[in-house]
């Protein structure tokens, strides 16, 4: 079984940066962020939609049974195209609500009403909120405690470096229950190690990896940092607390959907046990996915 624990779909895009600068879509993969011209998501999607479907293809074709989908302010909140989603594929998907943290005065009620309608998640942009309103802000009390007396699950994605961490240890302090998914594996090159990743000391925090092939690009497949900074955190947090993410679809514009999975897949300094727990069995405990159907992986033509 294997389930990809950070990955994202979207209907349009209509985001920003840190609430301020625009991001829009050109077409064919294109996007503008402020000024600036980028290809955000492969070319071949020629309306810069990153729909459910998409990536459903991907997972038949990968042998990926579910994926987590989370959320980004770089591509706007898709809370309505997600519960449609959830309603269709309820077996294939854990979805994350995005409420709008940049008025925290309103959390707790957009919040609860996202709750109500059926997330069992919420997605916390840490890295738009740097200097702009702290994670342990009282304001966000309501939130985690209902989370935490839920069950329901917080991906957060702190910015870069450790500057963040202080502020989620007083969030955990208060919450110590609270189920939380750290994502882009704490950024261990970009300064966020030791501090993001030893917040995994806490019972019910997780880790996962997705975009762990973007922070390593420069190296290309099959990522050899990236496998020795996987092994490393195994050996500090234990390979129950990590769990594999693809960062479908904005890491695909470097690499196919099959390196992001194979780089650990194929990785023969991991045990077996310890492959399949980051590979599926750590996100179907924390994200609670009930017997869910396995897909087998298609041959590639090439492979003939």
């Amino acid at each position: 079984m294997i389930i990809d624990a950070h990955m994202h779909i979207w209907k349009r895009i209509k985001g920003c940066v840190r609430n301020e600068q625009p991001v829009r879509s050109l077409g064919s993969g294109k996007i503008r962020i402020g000024d600036q011209e980028m290809l955000g998501m492969p070319a071949s999607f020629v309306d810069c939609s990153a729909l459910a479907e998409y990536v459903l293809a991907e997972f038949d074709a990968a042998g990926v049974t579910a994926g987590v989908v989370v959320q980004e302010y770089l591509d706007g909140p898709q809370n309505d195209y997600i519960l449609d989603v959830a309603s269709n594929h309820p077996e294939r998907f854990f979805m994350h609500a995005l409420p709008n943290l940049f008025e925290p005065d309103k959390v707790d009620e957009e919040a609860g009403n996202l709750f109500d309608q059926g997330f069992r998640g919420l997605k916390v942009c840490g890295g738009h909120l740097l200097d702009k309103i702290s994670l342990d802000d009282r304001r966000f009390f309501p939130v985690w405690e209902r989370m935490e007396n839920e069950g329901l699950v917080l991906s957060v994605d702190f910015s870069e470096g450790e500057i963040q961490v202080p502020e989620f240890e007083n969030v955990m302090k208060a919450f110590p229950n609270l189920k939380v998914a750290i994502g882009h594996f704490g950024m261990p090159n970009r300064g966020g190690w030791p501090g993001q990743l030893e917040l995994c000391r806490h019972k019910n925090v997780y880790i996962e990896c997705g975009g762990i092939i973007w922070l390593y690009r420069s190296e290309g497949y099959p990522f050899e940092s990236g496998r020795d900074a996987l092994k490393s955190a195994g050996l500090k947090v234990g390979y129950d607390k990590i769990m594999w993410g693809s960062d479908w679809p904005r890491t695909m514009v470097d690499f196919t959907y099959r390196q992001s999975l194979d780089f650990i897949l194929t990785d023969d300094d991991i045990g077996s046990e310890d492959k399949a727990a980051i590979l599926g069995a750590n996100a179907a405990k924390l994200y609670g996915f009930k017997k869910p159907r396995l897909v087998d992986r298609i041959p590639l033509i090439t492979e003939g």
